[in-house]
């Protein structure tokens, strides 16, 4: 480090009993006093202190002289020493004019960079002349003190400055002073970066100059607070708005802290963060959640209104208020055709229910596209038609639902600038939802008529039902009577002509007594659906023991087994099983399903018929390894009238109603029907009902759900 340049010194003060300013010598007293004092000081003083003559040699020095210079030369140091002489070559001329230069009778001080031994260290040496009484010099003080310390935290203050004035000029944030006048004292250059301004302009002037007028009252209450606040109190962050030099404002969020100066109040200090850009998303958030709202509360209303009317002006009223409009029109399509469905505002209400052409006018081209139009100056539209008189935007978006157009939301308003993007982009939003309601309102009312047509239907169908009812039950009672004459009256012939006939017209005789059987079979089975249909009404409330009914049932047909000499088995458990229900029905399930096994089981086959107890409910089943029913066909054995015939059936007779009785029977008990069968292996037919403990509860549920399907029917 080089030497700084000398300062010059004030003349030192003088000495006690000081003679300097008289012409008489000095009293040994006055000399001894000097002395003393002199050796004090020097004593006192952590630096090294020395005094030369004008030859440069040493005169006298302390002990931190002493033990540097033998430290630094490895030579004694002793009075009449020359210390250039030890002084290293490239600093010996410097010191050298230093010496020179205090002879001269100059006092000033410089500061260098030393290394003793190998430890570099920053001395501050002082040059004072020593003057004789006459005023010459007669030799010199120097005083060397180590600075290294106050050095180091000299620098380290100003890279600290360096650093904090580094960090305000590169701040993207304002930093700024006020005094306590309110006048800007200093910014930085992010003030011009975010309003515009230059400093210049601004610094000593007040700064209320440049805070929005409404924001003053609050500005000036920071300031205040700024200056009165306690020591441990914080101040809250202020937004105020700034004028910026473009004319327009930002926002900014102050913090300030008063600023001392020895204690004393000058004024303030204070960041500004601009905040305009979080200002501008948090209005653009309120604004959407302020739209979310609006959609929900439409849904909600729109939702809660099913007639179609109500929800046109519902959602046409939303819409015109929600985009400031003037006038608006909803154009709903039917077909190929456009008309009015509902207009508010301007629009006139003649125009409701007029027709509304779809493929000209700005109308027409949003129905062909199916885009939205916002058309901010309908005058520089072509296929603009007049609707609404003075009219200047006008905004058009096809209500679409269920990928279909149904219609057209049209809004017009007579001020230029009333269309905004925002307004578009949210009644864009808006027209979805009311596009949805109307379609639900549409098919809420198609589906209101129908729902009357089907009631309407339905009567007639129960009426024609009934009717059907009646008259097979009448025809099927009737034919009872000249059924049984025809087989009276062909018995006889059989017995009274039978020598004289031949065997064709005995085969005659026995086609008619079988057509005859058939007949009777279909009626009766036609009677027992009757029956069972009466039997829903009523109460099951007789107890049957099921076990006694399959016994006999099975006995009945053991001579028909006994033809086609089938094995012909029986399986029953040891107790009663009893279940509630009606004897004579139960019977008519059971042989059923007995003769059925016998009839399609081939002679030398087998039959067996088990009944067995299971936890709540009676378990009865007919197997037979007989021809077995074609996978095809098995669908729908229980419809009636349905026969499944096959190469090997064919020539069996049956009505085709067995099956369908016993499964109307089943479920009249609250029972179910089962059967599994392969067709050439065999079949097995069986149904469970509920023991007589859970029977009669059964009952009621069932008869309250049949009630509970009925009704749903009709709703």
């Amino acid at each position: 480090m080089e030497p700084s340049q000398g300062r010059k010194h004030k003349p030192a003060r003088s000495l006690p009993g000081d003679w300097r300013d008289t012409d008489d010598q000095p009293p040994p007293q006055a000399v001894d006093n000097v002395k003393t004092y002199l050796r004090t000081l020097v004593d006192n003083l952590q630096g090294a202190i020395w005094t030369i003559d004008r030859d440069f040699r040493v005169l006298t020095f302390n002990e931190t002289l002493k033990h540097q210079f033998e430290a630094a030369y490895g030579v004694p140091l002793e009075a009449g020493m020359r210390l250039l002489d030890y002084v290293p070559a490239e600093r010996r001329v410097q010191w050298q004019e230093y010496y020179e230069r205090v002879m001269r009778g100059d006092s000033f001080a410089v500061e260098a960079d030393y290394q003793w031994n190998d430890l570099a260290a920053t001395y501050e040496v002082l040059f004072t002349p020593i003057f004789t009484p006459t005023g010459e010099v007669s030799s010199a003080a120097i005083v060397s003190q180590n600075i290294t310390d106050r050095t180091s935290t000299r620098h380290a203050l100003r890279e600290s400055e360096e650093r904090y004035r580094s960090l305000v000029e590169d701040a993207t944030d304002i930093i700024f002073s006020l005094d306590l006048e309110q006048r800007l004292t200093s910014l930085n250059p992010a003030f011009e970066k975010i309003t515009g301004w230059q400093r210049g302009m601004w610094l000593g002037q007040s700064f209320a100059g440049l805070v929005h007028p409404d924001d003053l009252p609050l500005a000036l209450e920071m300031y205040q607070r700024a200056l009165h606040i306690a020591p441990d109190e914080t101040l809250p962050p202020y937004e105020l708005r700034i004028r910026s030099a473009a004319g327009g404002i930002v926002t900014e969020e102050f913090k300030i802290r008063r600023q001392l100066e020895q204690g004393r109040v000058v004024g303030v200090l204070g960041i500004a963060r601009d905040v305009t850009a979080r200002k501008r998303s948090e209005h653009e958030r309120d604004l959407y959640i302020n739209q979310l709202e609006v959609l929900q509360y439409v849904d909600t209303e729109l939702s809660q209104n099913l007639k179609v009317e109500t929800v046109l002006t519902m959602a046409l009223d939303a819409a015109v208020r929600l985009s400031k409009a003037d006038a608006g029109a909803i154009h709903l399509l039917e077909g190929d055709q456009m008309w009015v469905a509902q207009v508010i505002g301007e629009y006139p209400r003649t125009l409701v229910g007029s027709r509304v052409p779809i493929d000209r006018g700005i109308i027409g081209r949003v129905v062909q596209s199916r885009q939205p139009e916002c058309v901010l100056d309908v005058s520089q539209d072509p296929d603009y038609l007049p609707h609404v008189k003075a009219t200047r935007s006008q905004i058009t978006i096809p209500l679409i639902s269920r990928e279909r157009t149904i219609g057209v939301l049209n809004v017009q308003t007579s001020c230029p600038d009333r269309f905004t993007k925002r307004s578009f982009d949210f009644l864009k939003l808006l027209t979805a939802r009311i596009a949805a309601a109307i379609d639900n309102a549409r098919l809420y009312q198609t589906s209101q008529q129908q729902v009357t047509e089907l009631q309407t239907l339905y009567q007639q169908v129960s009426e024609l039902e009934q009717l059907k009812t009646e008259m097979i039950r009448v025809a099927a009672h009737d034919l009872r009577n000249p059924l049984g004459v025809i087989s009276g009256y062909t018995q006889m012939l059989g017995w009274e002509l039978e020598p004289q006939l031949s065997e064709r017209h005995l085969e005659h005789l026995k086609l008619i007594r079988q057509s005859v059987e058939r007949i009777d079979k279909i009626t009766r089975d036609i009677l027992t659906l009757e029956r069972i249909e009466q039997m829903a009404r009523g109460v099951l409330n007789e107890t049957v023991d099921l076990r006694e009914l399959v016994r006999q049932s099975f006995e009945e047909y053991r001579a028909a087994a006994r033809e086609k000499n089938l094995t012909y088995r029986l399986e029953l458990p040891d107790k009663k099983v009893q279940v509630c229900g009606d004897t004579v029905f139960l019977r008519e399930s059971l042989v059923n399903l007995l003769s059925n096994a016998i009839k399609y089981t081939p002679p030398e086959g087998q039959v067996c018929a088990r009944l067995r107890r299971e936890p709540g409910r009676a378990v009865f089943e007919v197997e037979d390894n007989g021809y077995g029913i074609p996978q095809d066909k098995q669908a729908n054995l229980f419809q009636p009238f349905f026969r499944a015939t096959s190469a090997e059936t064919k020539t069996i007779k049956g009505t085709g109603l067995g099956l369908h009785l016993v499964r109307r029977i089943v479920e009249r008990h609250n029972g179910q029907m089962h059967f599994t069968s392969v067709y050439g292996q065999g079949s097995t037919f069986g149904f469970e009902l509920p023991l007589a403990a859970d029977s009669r509860t059964g009952t009621k549920t069932a008869r309250r759900q049949r009630r509970n399907s009925k009704t749903a029917a009709v709703s």
